[in-house]
């Protein structure tokens, strides 16, 4: 359930700090800012739900984080994706499209603007400019979610880790996660135990260091190189 809350606009950073809005000129900033409305999203708040009674909503992140995740029937759900203040949340809704099997959760609580999906679908008609942006952001998004899941294939726990650990690093634009072994674990599909042993030989190598629910990267470049260790031939570099 989400339990987020409205705030004024003065108690947010600029609009244009997603990266998305941030390609858009300012007369389209302008637009799509009037059917926004600022709010602070939880941690563990549950996105666009596919059966929710209310109209749906797209969310264009300025400083929470969330993670996509794909729900099996027959399987575990599996985090495919992560999604920062480069992004937006709910775009398929204002492009009259729905996936029931996607869910989005935020792992890190912070602002984000929330605009309602069919007020968003009339200004895309309106104005080609930000369709282009939203496509072009939409298509990046795809290529991150194929690169993960290239990953994912692998059975190298250590690449898969540091994969993630890249990828949250990149999307909170900040060495310091707030994660646990738990939670890591839950994203990747494997036991808590494995998480830690991988965790345990990074920070003997010295590229991380971690406690009590709280990542510290200290070797970014190293981080990376394990990322793409032993990540399959077809995964794009």
């Amino acid at each position: 359930m989400t339990r987020h809350s409205t705030a004024p606009p003065n108690a947010f950073v600029n609009f244009s700090t997603n990266g998305l809005v941030f390609q858009l000129s300012r007369e389209d900033q302008n637009r799509l800012q009037q059917i926004c409305q600022p709010l602070e999203l939880a941690e563990g708040d549950q996105l666009c739900p596919p059966k929710a009674s209310s109209p749906a909503k797209v969310y264009f992140l300025t400083g929470a984080c969330v993670i996509l995740w794909v729900n099996d029937p027959d399987q575990a759900r599996l985090a495919v994706g992560l999604i920062g203040t480069e992004g937006a949340v709910g775009l398929g809704a204002a492009l009259g499209q729905q996936a029931s099997h996607l869910q989005f959760e935020v792992q890190t609580a912070g602002q984000a603007w929330c605009a309602d999906s069919q007020e968003l679908q009339g200004l895309l008609q309106a104005h080609p400019t930000i369709l282009w942006a939203v496509a072009r952001y939409l298509w990046l998004m795809t290529h991150d979610i194929a690169n993960m899941a290239a990953t994912i294939e692998g059975d190298n726990i250590a690449t898969r880790l540091a994969a993630w650990l890249v990828l949250c690093a990149q999307r909170t634009q900040a060495a310091k996660l707030q994660l646990t072994h738990d939670q890591l674990a839950r994203m990747m599909g494997v036991r808590r135990v494995s998480v830690t042993l991988a965790a345990m030989a990074f920070k003997e190598q010295g590229l991380l260091d971690y406690k009590r629910g709280v990542i510290n990267i200290l070797n970014m470049e190293g981080l990376v190189q394990q990322a793409r260790a032993h990540a399959p031939a077809c995964m794009p570099s």
